[in-house]
Parts: structure tokens; sequence; C-alpha cells
């Protein structure tokens, strides 16, 4: 549902974007351009777009990367359609965000966030994104808690202008929200009104690094928009989700910034502090659902045992006809992830010994698949 006018007023220009910057504001649009490319890749055709709309001409060079970076968001809506018809995928941020930017602003993109319904719909969307677009690079992630296994495939291709841009990079995962691993757990599924997955996929991003000027900009383009999402299932939301205090820190921070955004409407902020307060109360007296001591050594098996991630380091392109699900299986030196489309060393560290990866791909090159010590069964995780 959405709410009848924005719930705040937004403001996008050179000279705020010079403050967000860190710049003195007689800087000159060069100088604003120079300095956004450092915050991320692509962010600079964000300075080029709102040049644009403060009225300055944008020549063939500056033309050409804000072009390339609508042409981005175009190649990852095809991938999102596709993986739509395919898996019941849906987009959270990228895309779905870039829809709010008025014209002539642009969004910066580096990858897509795609969430599938279960592990089944991840490895078709997984298996039809290779056949279409042949990546360079896939791996993949594997969260465990107990019976239940969450995983995030990643795949990378290089862009059309390989030299000047990053390269095209899709996340397909089973969850959106992943928490900090201790009193924040992993929550299933993301709210159904995209203005509000949005915002708490923003918020999400606070368990992995510090607010920054692009995350204030989209939060302030979602609640500046005449479209804004509903504040009483914002805060619903938030609370489900148990991200009050992150969202409101997110809030708070664009409302910080110069001119960015005006404090929200009441009908948000009230109950979000209320919210917010909740829930730091409910963490402080939570039992952490990970251990605080260790990380389980690096070994994958006491790792996943834990509900800590470990990592599946590609081994080899793999087709098994009618195996929905990857298969977790044993060998010698390590654990292997069979998946359908590929096969997968996992590891625990982000080292990994030479001796181990190439022990993997001997097993493998073995067929032993009868006589592995996990006896082929599904392993739970």
């Amino acid at each position: 549902m959405k709410t009848e006018g924005p719930l705040a007023r937004f403001t996008l220009d050179l000279d705020n974007l010079r403050a967000m910057l860190g710049l003195d504001e007689d800087a000159t649009p060069r100088a604003v351009v120079r300095a956004a490319r450092p915050v991320s890749p692509g962010f600079a055709a964000v300075a080029l777009s709102v040049a644009e709309a403060d009225g300055h001409t944008l020549g063939s060079g500056s033309r050409d990367e804000v072009s390339r970076a609508r042409g981005r968001i175009a190649r990852y809506e095809q991938v999102a359609a596709a993986a739509a018809r395919t898996g019941a995928a849906r987009v959270v941020k990228g895309p779905s965000l870039a829809r709010w930017y008025p014209r002539p602003l642009v969004r910066s993109m580096c990858d897509l966030d795609l969430l599938v319904p279960d592990e089944a719909a991840l490895w078709r969307v997984v298996r039809g994104i290779a056949a279409e677009y042949s990546p360079d690079l896939l791996y993949v992630s594997v969260l465990a808690r107990g019976p239940v296994r969450d995983l995030v495939a990643t795949l990378c291709w290089p862009a059309p202008d390989p030299l000047l841009d990053a390269d095209l990079k899709i996340e397909v995962a089973t969850l959106v929200h992943a928490g900090d691993l201790r009193h924040v757990p992993v929550r299933a599924g993301a709210p159904t009104d995209p203005g509000v997955a949005n915002l708490l996929a923003l918020a999400e991003e606070r368990f992995q690094h510090p607010f920054g000027v692009k995350d204030a900009i989209d939060v302030a383009v979602l609640l500046g928009s005449p479209d804004a999402p509903d504040p009483a299932e914002v805060v619903a939301a938030a609370r489900e989700y148990l991200l009050a205090p992150e969202l409101l820190e997110l809030v708070e921070y664009a409302c910080a910034r110069p001119r960015l955004l005006t404090e929200p409407a009441p009908a948000l902020m009230e109950p979000l502090r209320d919210a917010a307060r909740a829930e730091t109360e409910r963490r402080a007296g939570s039992t952490p659902v990970t251990p605080a001591d260790g990380d389980g050594d690096g070994d994958v098996r006491r790792r996943m045992a834990l509900g800590l991630p470990v990592h599946g380091l590609h081994l080899r392109d793999a087709d098994h006809p009618g195996r929905q699900v990857a298969r977790i299986e044993d060998f010698d030196s390590g654990v292997l992830l069979r998946a359908p489309v590929a096969d997968f060393l996992l590891v625990g560290q982000e080292l990994v010994d030479e001796q181990l990866y190439r022990a993997a791909l001997a097993f493998l090159e073995k067929g032993r698949d009868a006589r592995s010590t996990d006896r082929e069964e599904d392993r739970p995780w």
C-alpha cells in the first residue's frame, strides 16, 4: 500500500552532493564527478546525471557514461525478467530501486540481487543465467541452521565495455536477511511491497558496512517519492524483520546529509523510534544465535554446525540430471558441494590450500560417487 504522497522532501543537486562528498562549496562540477568515482563503481554516473539535472550540458564522454549506466540497469532488468519466469525470482534493490529515481537522475548499480523461494528455484535460475550469458565466475555461499540451509550463488561476466566498467554481477539467493549471526538471526523472505522490501534491504546492509552516500540517496529517493510506502507498513515490517534500529539509523543518516532529506512524517518516525528501542532491548536480553568464541577454526563441518557461513570454490561445471538441490559430500581431504550445475569445494576460510584444491579435483576426476564416504546421501545442510 502506498501513501498519498511523499513522507519527506527530497533534494539532490550539485550543492548537496558536494557537501556529501566532502568538497568545498565552490568545487567545480568536474571535481564533484572526480570525487564520486571512488565511492563505488558507477557512482560517477550518478554525479553526471545530477549535473545534467542542474542544467549542465554533458559532453560525449559524459553522455556515454550515463548511457552505459542506464544500459547496465536495462541488462539487469532482462536478467531479472528471465529469472522471474524460470524460478519465481524477485528483484531486491537494484532495478527496483532505480525505478524510484526521477529522471534524469540515474542510480548506480554494481550488482543485481535476486531472491528466490527455495534452493531448487535457485539452481534453475543459475542454470538459465549460465546458459544465456556464459559467466566466467561462479561461486556459492552456504549458511546452515540445523536441517535448514540457505544459499547465495554469484555469477559474474564482463560488462560490454570491460575496460571501463565493472563486471556484471548477479547474486541469486534464498535469503535477503542474514542478520548479524549474533543477536539478529536469519529471517526468511521479504515484504511483499517493493518499497518496504527495498527499505529493509538497505537497512540490512548495516550488518556488513557503515551507511554511506549511496545508501543515503537511496532512502531519500524512496521516502521523498510521491509513491512512498505506507509508514504503518514500514514500521510493521521493521518490527517483524528485527530491523528497526538499522532503519532508524539509515533514515537519520540521510536526514543529516545537507538538504538531502527533511525529517520524515511523524507517522513514520515516532513509531519507528519506539520499535527501535524495543528491538534494542530485545537484543540486549537475547541469547546469541552463534557462539562468540571462535569461528570453527575454518573447519567446514564445524562452521556449518555453528550456523556460520561457508563458501564454495568452483571446481568444474557439471550436469547432474534430475538433481534439484545440491548434495554435500565428504572426501578424504575435505567437503564438496555437488550442485545441479557445478561442483564446488567448500571452505571455511579465505585462503585455500592448493593441495586441497587439487585433491578435490582428483577426487572428482576419479568418479568415485558410489564409494563416497558420504554414501551419496542428501545432507540436511
